[in-house]
């Protein structure tokens, strides 16, 4: 095991020990008595020998703290629950079940998941407090148009930026309005946008919407292009479930986007010998293909 992981192993074994004398303490008003104190010190090596292998059974130490998450603490209810079961059973089999009151196993694991998920968290929380803390008084402001999953996740990593903040989101959904999303508020719906953009000194916005119609994604670009602000978008939905781009990667509006499809490439060499030296007429010409014939 990495000297990471065994560092905190020791940690939790610590907690371990420390919720089992505060279910103790707690059962007893805070003034153990000597009999039971004594029988919480006999029983508190037992005790980690389980939780410990309840800890190792259910994987806690292959992730990184900085990254703790909702699966993190999954595990560590599961691991609780398990070694919650399992103490009653290693007290009947060394015969110490009239050392442990009923109060204290069910207190136990209890103290255990808070004190265990609460110094992960907060330990993510300080270190990401610290590397990003500041980030959001560099970044540029920006907008984000779309509040679903893409929305969401846009906003949480901006939070990592050093090159944009976002300051305001916009959905088209009203039950999102007021709400907010990773610190963020959602300020209306799209087409509140100028408004919002010419009370404000925003100068971007972000079209966060790759799994929206495209049409849908017209609209928020030709709002946003009306309210006076440079248009950016995130990577294409394909980018992102594969894993290659990540959403923080913002980049400019290009034709694709707004088609809904991938831009046409054209055979222009077969079509010179197609047409060349010939005159004819070209319906279209607004779209990609008719405006490259017409080139």
């Amino acid at each position: 095991m990495h000297s990471r992981n065994l560092a905190a192993l020791g940690h939790d074994l610590l907690a371990a020990a420390l919720a089992w004398w505060v279910a103790y303490a707690l059962r007893f008003n805070l003034e153990i008595p000597h009999f039971y104190f004594l029988a919480m010190l006999r029983t508190l090596g037992p005790v980690l020998v389980v939780q410990a292998a309840s800890f190792l059974l259910f994987g806690l130490y292959r992730g990184v703290w900085r990254y703790s998450s909702v699966r993190d603490l999954q595990r560590i209810l599961l691991a609780a629950g398990v070694a919650a079961l399992a103490v009653p059973a290693a007290a009947l089999v060394l015969e110490a079940r009239g050392l442990v009151p009923r109060s204290v196993l069910v207190l136990d694991p209890i103290l255990l998941v808070v004190l265990m998920g609460g110094s992960r968290f907060a330990y993510r929380a300080w270190k990401e407090h610290r590397l990003y803390g500041r980030a959001w008084l560099r970044g540029e402001a920006v907008v984000i148009l779309g509040a679903g999953q893409a929305g969401a996740a846009l906003a949480r990593d901006l939070q990592r930026s050093e090159r944009y903040r976002a300051v305001a989101l916009f959905d088209d959904d009203p039950k999102l309005a007021g709400q907010r999303v990773h610190g963020v508020r959602v300020a209306g719906s799209i087409a509140q946008l100028p408004d919002y953009a010419s009370r404000t000194a925003v100068s971007r916005a972000i079209v966060a919407m790759p799994s929206a119609a495209a049409a849908a994604r017209r609209r928020a670009v030709e709002t946003a292009q009306q309210a006076g602000l440079q248009v950016l978008t995130v990577p294409g939905l394909e980018d992102l479930v594969s894993g290659r781009i990540a959403i923080s990667q913002v980049r400019r509006v290009e034709l694709e986007d707004l088609l809904g499809r991938e831009e046409v490439a054209l055979d222009n060499a077969g079509l010179g010998r197609l047409i060349g030296g010939r005159r004819g007429v070209v319906t279209g010409a607004g779209g990609s293909i008719g405006a490259e014939l017409c080139r």
